[in-house]
C-alpha cells in the first residue's frame, strides 16, 4: 500500500460494501449515488493495488487481501467512533453501533418493529439486539454494560437506575372474533364463567389481574400459564379461552376486545438505564428515539379508546 494519507471516508465504504455484498445497498446506506459508490471503490483499488471485491452474480464478493485487512478496518472503526463518544458526540447517519435492549417478548412486539422503522430512517447502519432476562438481573445487566436500556411494566428502585415512563397501556379482555360472549355485556359473572389464559414472566404467583380479583373477593378459572405472550393471542383464536391482557395485544392480533368488569390498574411501561451512561450522546440519543416511539404507542392507544 502507499504510504500516504487515506480519506477515512473510504474506510467507510469498504466496510459498508464488505458488510452488504452490495454497491447499490452501500450507496443507499451512506445516503450517496451509486457512481460515487464506484469511485470510492477505484480509489481503495488503487490504495491496495488490489481489486479488493469481485462481482459474483448479484454479489460483491471480497478478495482474499479484503478479507483480511476487513477487521482491522473495522476495528478502526469502531475506535473512531467511541472517541467521538468520549468527546461528547454521535452522528447517527454515520454510525453503525449496535444497541442492546432488554425486554419481554411483549412489550419487544409493541416497541421494536415502530422503532426499527424510525432508525432506518435516521440512522440506517445502527443496528439492535434484543433479549429477555429476570427482573432480578436488570441492573446488574445496565451496570455490567451488558444491556444499554433496560424497558420494564415493573418499578425498579435500585438508586443506580435512572428511569422514564414510556406509555400505558389499560386490560381488556380478549376473545376470538367468533366467540359466544361477542356482542354481549361481559358482567363480572360472565368473566368467572370462562376459562382463561394467563401470560406472565413470573412461573407462579398472581398477577394484575388476579389481585385486582382478590380484592373483590373472587378467582378466576386458568387453563393455561405460559411464560411467552406472544403464543396466548394464538391460543385464544383456536379456542373458547380468554385472555386479560394489554389492549395493544388485541390490536395486534386481531381479537375481540371487552372492558373489563372490575377495576386494573393500567400496565405503566417504563425504560432504565444507569446513571454512568446519563450523559453518554449515543445511548442519549437512543433515548430519545425509544422515548418516541413510546409517545405514539400513547397516542394510538388513546385515539382508540
Amino acid at each position: 500500500m502507499k504510504q500516504k494519507t487515506m480519506d477515512l471516508n473510504l474506510y467507510r465504504v469498504f466496510e459498508v460494501i464488505f458488510s452488504e455484498a452490495s454497491l447499490t445497498r452501500a450507496g443507499e446506506i451512506l445516503h450517496i449515488t451509486q457512481p460515487a459508490v464506484s469511485n470510492s471503490l477505484a480509489r481503495l483499488r488503487q490504495e491496495f493495488s488490489d481489486p479488493l471485491f469481485v462481482r459474483s452474480g448479484r454479489r460483491m464478493q471480497p478478495t482474499p487481501l479484503a478479507e483480511a485487512i476487513a477487521p482491522d478496518i473495522r476495528r478502526a472503526l469502531k475506535l473512531l467512533e467511541n472517541t467521538r463518544v468520549a468527546l461528547g458526540q454521535f452522528a447517527p447517519g454515520a454510525s453503525s453501533r449496535c444497541f442492546r435492549l432488554r425486554l419481554s417478548d411483549l412489550l419487544e412486539a409493541i416497541l421494536v418493529p415502530p422503532l426499527l422503522r424510525r432508525m432506518q430512517e435516521v440512522a440506517p447502519a445502527v443496528s439492535l439486539e434484543t433479549f429477555q432476562g429476570s427482573r432480578q438481573d436488570l441492573s446488574r445487566d445496565l451496570a455490567a454494560g451488558e444491556a444499554d436500556l433496560g424497558i420494564d411494566a415493573v418499578l425498579h428502585t435500585d438508586p443506580q437506575l435512572q428511569h422514564a415512563l414510556l406509555c400505558s397501556d389499560h386490560y381488556v379482555c380478549m376473545v376470538r372474533p367468533d366467540h359466544p360472549m361477542v356482542g354481549k355485556t361481559l358482567g363480572l359473572g360472565d368473566y368467572l364463567a370462562l376459562q382463561h389464559v394467563m401470560p406472565s414472566s413470573r412461573r407462579r404467583g398472581p398477577g394484575h389481574v388476579d389481585l385486582a380479583l382478590r380484592r373483590l373477593g373472587q378467582q378466576r378459572k386458568i387453563l393455561l400459564r405460559s411464560q411467552h405472550y406472544l403464543l396466548t393471542p394464538q391460543v385464544v383464536r383456536s379456542t373458547d379461552l380468554a385472555l386479560s391482557a394489554p389492549a395493544s395485544l388485541a390490536a395486534m392480533h386481531g381479537l375481540h376486545c371487552m372492558e373489563l368488569p372490575f377495576e386494573v390498574a393500567p400496565l405503566e411501561i417504563r425504560m432504565y438505564w444507569h446513571k454512568r451512561v446519563e450523559s453518554d450522546p449515543a445511548l442519549t440519543w437512543l433515548r430519545s428515539q425509544v422515548q418516541a416511539i413510546g409517545a405514539q404507542v400513547t397516542a394510538k392507544q388513546n385515539s382508540s379508546d
